[in-house]
């Protein structure tokens, strides 16, 4: 993702000429490949574009930076190449004047990369900056959808020939987090967190052993949207129903239209919702919570049935008590449904 792109006519400062010292080779590896060399990472957020769940993919703006040492780019005490450079004790390179570590993200789908720098202090550490905007893969758990947080990955790994000689440091630079302005921020999304790990990637016989840079993000959803859009319209709608246990167990007809009617507009009211939902291979929060509405708007047709013909066999006594209880059982039903789904899917 960064660290193999394409240079930038950044002019090099005389100093360039006096760190290579004789015979020495800045673009190969500082150790020569036999012991690898720390790279500390860090990323700063500066724009969260978007999530898309159906796409399973985020979009983001911000600044990598890497940081590094290599011994053959630090100077002797007292020499610099002028007076300036012995002020500000750093050095600007391209990236095809020296050794860089060929670093790229795992899950990226698309990057674009807008400005960078390569410089080196007196030490011989050298920091990359690189500006960037990013698409990313990644995967959602979108179980307790749309009461539900996410963790957004960036994975960033060495290229495979260089896998051996470079590690990942065990913590991130201090450059690293999260831009307090307004192009971080998302109407649907809360940001929490953003975590860094460094560890082992799980490789299998096509890949050598690496090691791999890990950013979270923690986001949580904003709920609102959900809840008053489709949780309360749904709610209504499914306990409209109710309404038919005060009606008279003849009047078969009336008692039928209400739940029919409420479960064809709830077919409706999801059909229309269902394009700007995740589409995923297992029941949500949300898939469940339809359900037990369409179920509950079902029995109610054929507790209905089955007082009618209780009533027309001569048993219009049992007919009423069942009817009648149905006023409680109806409603607290609905509820004590919902409550095991909010227990089962948010424990």
């Amino acid at each position: 993702m960064f660290l193999i792109v394409a240079p930038i006519a950044i002019p090099a400062s005389s100093a360039v000429k006096a760190a290579a010292k004789p015979n020495v080779d800045l673009h190969k590896h500082p150790t020569g490949g036999k012991t690898p060399i720390e790279i500390s990472v860090g990323l700063y957020i500066t724009n969260f574009v978007a999530i898309d769940e159906s796409r399973e993919s985020f979009e983001v703006g911000g600044y990598l930076t890497a940081k590094w040492q290599d011994p053959r780019l630090a100077l002797p005490a007292g020499q610099a190449a002028d007076k300036r450079t012995e002020q500000t004790l750093t050095r600007t390179f391209r990236l095809e004047d020296l050794w860089a570590p060929a670093i790229e993200a795992a899950n990226s789908i698309s990057h674009k990369m807008n400005q960078y720098s390569l410089v080196a202090d007196r030490a011989g550490f050298v920091t990359y900056i690189e500006r960037f905007d990013a698409v990313l893969s990644n995967d959602y758990d979108l179980r307790r959808f749309p009461f539900d947080n996410q963790v957004l990955q960036f994975e960033f790994q060495p290229f495979l020939s260089t896998a051996s000689e470079i590690r990942f440091a065990p913590q991130p630079l201090p450059s690293t987090g999260i831009s307090p302005e307004q192009h971080t921020q998302l109407a649907a999304w809360q940001i929490n967190d953003l975590r860094y790990t460094a560890e082992k990637v799980a490789t299998d016989r096509f890949l050598p052993p690496a090691q791999e840079a890990v950013f979270q993000l923690v986001v949580k959803r904003r709920a609102g949207f959900y809840l008053w859009k489709i949780f309360v319209p749904l709610a209504m709608m499914t306990l409209v129903p109710v309404v038919v246990f005060w009606i008279d167990v003849e009047q078969f007809d009336w008692l039928l239209k209400v739940p029919m009617t409420m479960l064809l507009s709830m077919v409706a009211f999801e059909f229309t919702i269902t394009r700007d939902l995740p589409r995923v291979g297992y029941v949500t929060f949300l898939d469940a919570v339809f359900l037990a509405s369409f179920a509950l708007c079902f029995l109610c047709v054929f507790e209905i049935l089955t007082v009618y013909l209780l009533q027309k066999r001569g048993r219009r006594s049992t007919a009423v008590k069942v009817h009648s209880a149905g006023r409680w059982i109806y409603p607290m039903a609905y509820l004590g449904v919902i409550l095991l789904l909010v227990v089962t899917f948010h424990t």
